[in-house]
């Protein structure tokens, strides 16, 4: 009885991570503190949520280490947001609502979620977005940095692209 018990709760858990599964595509780091902003694909049953394809939420690594807060709706519509520009097979293309000269696609890449997206030219696998904002304003951005890693041959990208 015992053993048919701990079966069932070992289903049981299995079947609430394969359903409620979550994976990191990319997270932007700022030059404020040391709090990030992470982006996770969005899946029911290993297929991608069309309505809700991203989960956007501030991961502290400050003030409460560890705890998850979700985003504002000024920080959402104004900063950390994106809109959906497409929809295709299990996959979405998306601009961010900060940096709308890119999209970027959400979709499977040898079995695993990524954010594809082109740096420096090359098709990559989108890891972070560092920003750099002026000492005192963390409003007035000078430059951020696309990091990723090339899908063709897994060499890391950094793009650093400049406010002017």
């Amino acid at each position: 009885m015992k053993r048919l018990f701990c079966l069932f709760v070992f289903l049981l858990i299995l079947t609430a991570y394969n359903t409620c599964q979550s994976q990191r595509l990319f997270h932007i780091s700022r030059s404020v503190n040391r709090n990030l902003v992470c982006y996770d694909v969005n899946q029911k049953n290993g297929v991608l949520d069309m309505k809700n394809p991203i989960h956007v939420y501030w991961h502290n690594r400050t003030d409460n280490p560890g705890h998850e807060n979700d985003l504002s709706f000024f920080q959402r519509k104004m900063a950390y947001g994106y809109n959906v520009l497409a929809k295709g097979q299990n996959e979405v293309d998306v601009k961010l609502t900060a940096y709308k000269k890119r999209s970027m696609k959400v979709c499977q890449h040898n079995g695993k979620w990524i954010s594809k997206l082109n740096i420096n030219g090359r098709s990559c696998q989108l890891t972070e977005i560092q920003v750099k904002t002026k000492e005192g304003n963390p409003l007035n951005v000078l430059y951020i940095n696309l990091v990723g890693v090339s899908l063709a041959d897994g060499s890391k990208q950094i793009e650093k692209i400049e406010n002017k």
